[in-house]
């Protein structure tokens, strides 16, 4: 038998980094995990990259220890179509859909808060968040959008949002480090950022999306071209240097072409 499970991606909306609370618009974008038991060692396979196995093997091992379930050899392929290390949520929905595919090959259940909350521990124990990231985990899996306060894993807002087309822009480069007092030093305008999603998420997006591209150095050009050519709204996600983009669909594919760097299609969950 083998397990399966799928999660998605998302955008930031308000970077959680800067006083513990974040919000995110959920994605199309899959991550799609499958996990067999046996062989003769543990096995991870990553599609397309060669890095990130120890994030995985915590979600299994965490996994079967909530289950009560023996250690054991397995193969778990991961499959995504998110770019890693850029700000769009790779390593919450790797966490999400690792979980699940054990809990299937397991025929168990979770209560989607216990499997989130599950997800990011391990991703705190991986080193690969500051936060904890509790708001991209319930992006990546509920989807719409949901404003959390991580620091106590709690869900402070969450509503559907319409589908509209999401363009992202992705940079070469991955994502820059750092310090969490920079980001820290924002908390003004990340203030206001969040005040303003109670009437306008998309506003909020941009401001925030602004003020992050100041904290890491990345140009705020790709921002600018994105409005100019018709965006609802813009900004770095995560730590970026990904830009989200918001769109009706018939803007998509000529904001795609005006930006100069390679661009995803999709839309929100």
């Amino acid at each position: 038998m083998t397990g399966t499970g799928v999660s998605h991606g998302c955008i930031s909306v308000i970077n959680g980094i800067v006083n513990g609370t974040g919000a995110v618009i959920g994605i199309a974008l899959e991550t799609v995990a499958t996990y067999t038991e046996g062989g003769d060692s543990k096995k991870v396979i990553i599609e397309g990259e060669k890095t990130g196995d120890r994030l995985a093997k915590l979600c299994v091992k965490r996994t079967l220890e909530h289950l009560g379930a023996a250690d054991c050899n397995y193969t778990l392929t991961i499959r995504s179509q998110i770019p890693p290390s850029r700000g769009l949520k790779s390593s919450s929905s790797v966490c999400n859909a690792v979980i699940k595919a054990v809990l299937d090959e397991h025929g168990a259940d979770m209560n989607t808060l216990d499997m989130i909350k599950l997800g990011v521990e391990c991703a705190k124990e991986a080193g690969v968040t500051v936060t904890g990231s509790f708001d991209d985990a319930c992006g990546c899996e509920i989807g719409g959008f949901i404003m959390t306060y991580n620091y106590e894993n709690r869900i402070l807002e969450q509503r559907p949002v319409r589908k509209d087309a999401v363009v992202l822009c992705i940079p070469g480069h991955v994502k820059k480090n750092v310090p969490k007092e920079e980001y820290q030093a924002r908390s003004r305008i990340i203030e206001q950022a969040i005040a303003l999603c109670e009437t306008d998420i998309y506003s909020a997006m941009t401001l925030n999306g602004r003020a992050i591209a100041e904290v890491t150095g990345e140009s705020g050009d790709l921002i600018d071209i994105a409005i100019k050519n018709g965006a609802i709204a813009a900004g770095v996600s995560g730590t970026g240097p990904a830009v989200g983009i918001i769109c009706s669909g018939d803007d998509a594919v000529r904001i795609a072409q005006a930006m100069p760097c390679e661009t995803i299609i999709t839309e929100v969950r």
